[in-house]
């Protein structure tokens, strides 16, 4: 299995089985006061997998501070990997996985952390950064479009 695509983002959606998958405002920092919440974000993956790999598989997504403490308990699930069709080498899977009401009670380096049948895909960084007293970040500056989320 090959990770295509992998993100947190505002919001995704994806159809059917290697339809499309859309991503909207990919991140991976955010700039607030704390402790904070974060009302709604996604996780979306593209996973593609060869013939000898369909099949049901354990999915595990596990989110942690950088220490390894779960932030959210982790989030298990079976997901089907539909035959390849015939004339195909390979076939794809999208993936989106939402959370709600996300606590980050500091800032610090958070990990979002694929795992199937207990091996990690990927894994990826989120930045909890404080906001700096002059409304700028050091080295990082704020992108265009995006603001400091509310409490």
């Amino acid at each position: 299995m090959n990770i295509e695509i992998a993100a947190i983002c505002d919001a995704a959606t994806a159809n059917g089985a290697g339809g499309r998958l859309n991503i909207l405002g990919a991140f991976d920092r955010i700039f607030s006061k704390f402790p904070l919440v974060i009302p709604q974000c996604s996780t979306a993956f593209r996973i593609r997998y060869s013939r000898s790999e369909a099949g049901m598989h354990d999915l595990k997504l596990v989110f942690e501070d950088v220490c390894g403490k779960p932030i959210v308990p982790p989030m298990q699930s079976k997901f089907p990997l539909e035959p390849v069709a015939q004339g195909f080498d390979t076939a794809a899977v999208n993936m989106v996985l939402n959370l709600q009401r996300l606590q980050i009670k500091r800032p610090d380096k958070y990990i979002i952390r694929l795992l199937v049948d207990e091996e990690e895909l990927i894994s990826l960084p989120l930045y909890a950064l404080e906001v700096p007293q002059d409304g700028k970040a050091p080295d990082a500056p704020i992108a265009s479009g995006e603001q400091e989320l509310p409490n």
